[in-house]
């Protein structure tokens, strides 16, 4: 019997957001800013990578400033994580969801920019690395470190502001960090997106369940975790599931970071 589930995750983010972003009567808090730079200070690009005049997403074209200098605009957040462990970036560097880096369409690759969470007041300091996002309207998409340093836990929607700023206006304690050696990450391979995979982490009738699953599973980093609900026999079920995945690589870590978390009962299928 073929059971068609229905993809809940819209639903699913306000009910995880619950106090802040899906709620008008939210009450900024103030929180003294947090300024961390992971060890690379370099805002030299390694061959020009990801720095093409203009590139083409999906019909969209976009055009890459040619300077961060003034840079600043509002707007939402997204993060990704665990299933993009290691690949590599526009920028030509492995990406390291534990590093505070984010992508961000339009400016230079690499460049430096502050983050605010703008219903906490948290900030933080990341280095552009990357290309994206491209799917909905976020202005810029951070790691998962990023994005738990600034109090996100929702995989998008997030209120922020983006203000770029050069390497010599880092601060002291910043600068003060010896430079470390980019990880050059090993070239990707060719995308499939036709076959889409998905890490399915349990189905259960129970809905409290489910979204406990959901947290936990987006709490360690895997951003592209979903639920989805059907009908069985009469019953509404409800589905925890991780992807579309498209490559082993992106397979393998997530079970990876499912495994290191004692979740070991789980299956790959194919959509």
């Amino acid at each position: 019997m073929t059971i068609n589930w229905r993809f809940s995750g819209i639903l699913l983010a306000c009910m995880v957001m619950g106090l802040a972003a899906c709620s008008s009567n939210s009450t900024k808090k103030s929180a003294a800013p947090v300024i961390l730079v992971d060890g690379n200070t370099s805002a030299k690009a390694q061959g020009g990578c990801g720095n093409d005049p203009t590139y083409t997403i999906e019909g969209k074209t976009y055009q890459v400033l040619n300077s961060a200098a003034g840079y600043a605009e509002k707007g939402t957040a997204a993060w990704y994580g665990a299933e993009y462990q290691g690949t590599e970036t526009a920028g030509c560097e492995a990406f390291d969801m534990y590093g505070y880096s984010a992508a961000h369409r339009t400016l230079p690759l690499p460049s430096f920019a502050q983050v605010t969470n703008r219903q906490n007041g948290k900030q933080i300091i990341v280095r552009i690395n990357d290309r994206g996002p491209f799917e909905g309207g976020d202005l810029i998409q951070l790691s998962f470190a990023a994005a738990n340093a600034l109090g996100i836990k929702a995989r998008s929607g997030a209120p922020v502001e983006v203000a770029a700023i050069s390497p010599d206006q880092l601060p002291p304690e910043a600068r003060g960090v010896a430079k470390a050696n980019t990880q050059v990450a090993k070239p990707a391979e060719p995308v499939d997106k036709s076959k889409p995979y998905y890490v399915i982490a349990g189905t259960w009738p129970d809905k409290n369940t489910s979204l406990d699953m959901f947290v936990r599973l987006t709490s360690v980093g895997l951003a592209k975790t979903e639920m989805a609900t059907a009908q069985q026999n009469g019953r509404e079920m409800y589905q925890v599931r991780v992807g579309p995945l498209y490559s082993q690589d992106q397979i393998d870590n997530v079970k990876d970071i499912l495994e290191s978390n004692g979740l070991a009962n789980f299956k790959v299928v194919a959509r």
